[in-house]
């Protein structure tokens, strides 16, 4: 039985991982639409699909180590090329439609053939098929994506790229449309605009969701629906300062090292913001490089546009921006707080499975000294402190209780189980509960 399937192909800074984690989190209500988000490919990015079909492995370079969960790159692949057959051969009877989502469909797959090679495997399970891209102007892609330039290890001072860099290709759009089009035909390609005036009401994913007919309503608050935050200049100059050194260190395999993955995640959590943009001339320079490009995309598939971008570049500085040092030292405080504090998470986390763990043993003194630490470590987390509380109120810890009691009730004061355990450790200070009727509290049982 062939589906129709909505292939999107990117473009990479495009709201790419907003809409795939909102695909990936709302699967439920895509079900209820009869809409199927595979994951096989990968659970919220599908790239796993046009890595199986690259003919040069080299260009798989910068994918991030967990990708390949471990495996050798051509053992992954070919795990995945199985367990594709399963799920397409075990698709569920409500499935009416699929959604194919990976900015790494026109990021690797860069010749006619291999683009042939993804129409053949696709449709032996789909038709019809589109195919949706969403086309930034280039100066803004390129700006966009110089933070992940520097997460993937390219250590570029800011700039844009020159006509002989390789990522221009990814730029010529009428080169990409016409791969894609010579494969799925040219009524099958939607490219549209990533502007704001040109998104419905402004928004990316409301714009792809209402473009694909796909009538799903997730709240607009959502996480998934809140990704790649942007690395504010001050924050970029760090990335680039501290890499060359981790760099320097590593002997080059600056990629592979899991510090510079923890390093480039702490520094685009806790630094979010502008980065570097180019000058007004500089940008209109760029763009003029591919005015031929650009004006055959126009004419095939925006016929009653002006021009395929707006020409109007004076949101950008007139001079190029200046790097204040103690705006970057300033900004190096701000990371380190923040990776100190996401440390006392993680330890929390850790005490707390250590906590489950000396509770299946019965070991009660290890049950203890993990809820302690990890309260220490997150004196905010509610059901450590009730935890905690109920194992202090069955000890007749009653003064310790009390506190820890009172903790989980400030966190929560509708908590019932703090108002309970409040209660008893007040009766404990009371002398009303005799110590040998202290009754155990079931919240530290093995469960």
């Amino acid at each position: 039985m062939l589906r129709p399937l909505t292939l999107h192909i990117g473009l990479s800074k495009t709201g790419t991982s907003s809409i795939q984690r909102t695909l990936a989190g709302q699967r439920a209500a895509l079900q209820a639409l009869g809409v199927y988000y595979p994951q096989s490919p990968g659970v919220v990015n599908h790239a796993l699909l046009p890595a199986s079909l690259v003919s040069d492995p080299g260009r798989l370079w910068a994918f991030n180590p967990a990708f390949w969960d471990g495996m050798a790159p051509c053992d992954r692949l070919e795990r995945f090329t199985e367990a594709w057959r399963e799920e397409m051969a075990g698709l569920p009877a409500w499935v009416e439609r699929c959604v194919i989502s990976s900015e790494m469909i026109s990021g690797l797959l860069r010749d006619n053939d291999e683009v042939a090679r993804l129409a053949d495997l696709l449709r032996r399970d789909f038709d019809p098929i589109e195919v949706v891209v969403y086309l930034r102007r280039q100066d803004r892609h390129s700006a966009s994506a110089y933070s992940q330039w520097l997460r993937n290890g390219i250590l570029r001072p800011p700039s844009l790229p020159e006509s002989t860099w390789a990522e221009n290709w990814l730029l010529d759009y009428a080169d990409l449309l016409k791969r894609f089009a010579d494969n799925f035909g040219q009524a099958a390609v939607r490219p549209r605009i990533y502007e704001r005036e040109s998104l419905r009401n402004g928004d990316v994913l409301g714009d792809f969701l209402h473009a694909t007919g796909i009538a799903l309503n997730p709240p607009a608050d959502a996480p998934s629906s809140q990704s790649n935050p942007s690395l504010r200049f001050e924050g970029q100059a760090l990335l680039l300062m501290l890499a060359r050194h981790l760099s320097a260190a590593n002997g080059g395999k600056l990629r592979q090292s899991q510090q510079w993955i923890r390093l480039a995640d702490t520094l685009s959590e806790s630094l979010p913001g502008r980065g570097w943009r180019p000058t007004r001339n500089a940008a209109r320079a760029y763009v003029a490089q591919f005015a031929a490009s650009n004006e055959d995309v126009r004419r095939t598939y925006f016929p009653v546009r002006v021009s395929l971008f707006s020409e109007d570049f004076s949101d950008l500085p007139e001079r190029a921006d200046e790097l204040d040092m103690n705006h970057v030292a300033e900004g190096a405080v701000t990371a380190l707080l923040h990776e100190m504090t996401a440390s006392d998470s993680r330890e929390a986390k850790a005490a707390m499975a250590l906590f489950r763990l000396a509770r299946r043993l019965d070991d009660r003194p290890l049950v203890l000294a993990a809820l302690m630490r990890a309260v220490a470590l997150e004196p905010g987390d509610l059901q450590a402190r009730l935890k905690l509380a109920s194992l202090l109120l069955d000890e007749q810890s009653w003064h310790a209780a009390a506190e820890h009691a009172s903790a989980a009730l400030a966190i929560d004061p509708t908590d019932i189980l703090a108002q309970r355990l409040c209660r008893r450790a007040r009766r404990g200070l009371l002398g009303k509960i005799p110590a040998h009727e202290a009754p155990r509290d079931p919240v530290v049982a093995p469960q």
